[in-house]
């Protein structure tokens, strides 16, 4: 829209609240003359002070008083305070128009405007509004190769979403996008991208992925902190899962020697120990850290302490540990989807291990309660591993508990 189409705006507003030039000029303080030129369109760049007071007195909405004026200005002052005004009102929309214009006009030197622009950004409280913001930033800098601020702008990103875990596959790999441009961050953003994306990548389960990262920020991260004992837990983990039992042992040395170490360094020697068959250590240790773990915790503890005692029949200690379930779990696994995936591991093993011992309806009840936590963070995979379970031990029920239970099934698998 051009300048002209704020002088059609103010006559149309004026004739709607019935006002003339006169009394518009009476309100406003602003002499009649210079309300007319604008009008007319005869004054071509009335200032944002005075456009600002007629549509306050014409009850123009004010976003429509910033668009307007941000479609008829050049001027890089002007568009900031435009910017500025918009943050204020909490109009992403508006704020990503004002930094597009900002990045096109060229009046004012690109790589000046994006540092501006990335300033800004960081200072703005709503989440949605900056993630438009950095989006608008990434989409410029891409298209015109500008490497340092597309690499700063996809951290940014990536630090924003990375807690959004109704997408965090998508994240990650949104995430990975800035593997290109990773010089362009300074040494400690750079370390903390390594061990996020590496506790990220381990969550997914991208074991090898994740040793990948952590092992970065390990190798530039000469200090002992709380990232780094977290990224040393995660490469244990992966390597772990894929078998390597010499490499999780020689990382498991390494956190151990951490002061950030927890209750886990006994977790994670536990599980190391489970894999070479030292069954009894393995289960000493379990039960110290039941003793050591705080509730949110425990459950990953019980979880595999569980299959310990199953792997060598020790019936009577599942039963205990089963028994007191309710002391041993927190009641907010619900909060976070992944300690919901924590949550169904455990109700899988719990299934498992009642039904070894003849506990079959339980068992059956604890796989329904898996399948309803898989379902619920979409991993159909092993919702679908349980549910194979289930049918399976489920032939050997009465009729009517055939029955009811399949109606049990399907009531999760169905419902919205």
């Amino acid at each position: 829209m051009t300048i002209e189409g704020i002088g059609e705006l103010i006559l149309t507003y004026r004739q709607r609240e019935n006002l003339s030039l006169s009394e518009l000029a009476e309100r406003t303080g602003i002499n009649k003359t210079s309300l007319s030129r604008i009008e007319t369109g005869e004054t071509k760049q009335p200032s944002f002070d005075l456009w600002k007071k007629v549509a306050h007195t014409l009850h123009i909405p004010y976003s429509e008083v910033i668009g307007i004026y941000l479609d008829a200005t050049e001027r890089p002052t002007t568009i900031k305070l435009l910017l500025e005004e918009s943050i204020i009102l909490n109009h992403p929309t508006l704020m990503q128009k004002a930094a597009g214009k900002l990045l096109e006009t060229p009046k004012i030197d690109a790589y000046l405007a994006l540092d501006y622009l990335l300033q800004v950004t960081k200072e703005i409280p709503d989440r949605y509004a900056k993630l438009m913001l950095y989006q608008v930033l990434i989409d410029y800098t891409r298209k015109n190769g500008v490497p340092y601020y597309l690499g700063k702008c996809i951290y940014e990103r990536y630090i924003l979403e990375r807690d959004d875990f109704t997408h965090f596959e998508d994240t990650y790999r949104r995430g990975k996008e800035l593997s290109p441009y990773i010089e362009f961050l300074q040494p400690t953003e750079r370390v903390d991208y390594y061990y996020r994306m590496g506790v990220h990548a381990y969550i997914l389960e991208h074991y090898g992925e994740s040793i990948e990262f952590c092992g970065k920020g390990i190798r530039e991260d000469q200090s002992d902190n709380k990232q780094r004992a977290s990224a040393l837990i995660s490469i244990v983990n992966s390597y772990l899962r894929l078998g390597d039992l010499i490499m999780a042992g020689i990382f498991l040395d390494m956190y151990e020697e951490s002061k950030y170490a927890d209750f886990r360094k006994k977790h994670l020697r536990a599980l190391l120990l489970t894999k070479k068959g030292q069954h009894d250590e393995a289960i000493a240790l379990y039960k110290e850290c039941l003793q050591e773990a705080g509730q949110e915790g425990r459950i990953t503890v019980v979880s595999d302490l569980l299959e310990a005692c199953l792997e060598v029949q020790r019936n009577d200690e599942i039963r205990t540990l089963i028994d007191s379930e309710s002391e041993l779990l927190s009641q907010d696994i619900l909060m976070h989807p992944y300690r919901i995936k924590q949550a169904a591991r455990y109700y899988k093993r719990k299934g498992i291990c009642l039904l070894a011992i003849g506990e079959i309806q339980k068992g059956l009840d604890s796989l329904l309660a898996s399948i309803t936590y898989y379902r619920q963070i979409g991993d159909l995979e092993r919702m679908i591993e349980c549910v194979g379970l289930f049918l399976k031990e489920n032939h050997a029920k009465s009729k009517n508990d055939y029955y009811e239970n399949i109606e049990k099934i399907g009531n999760i698998c169905y419902s919205r």
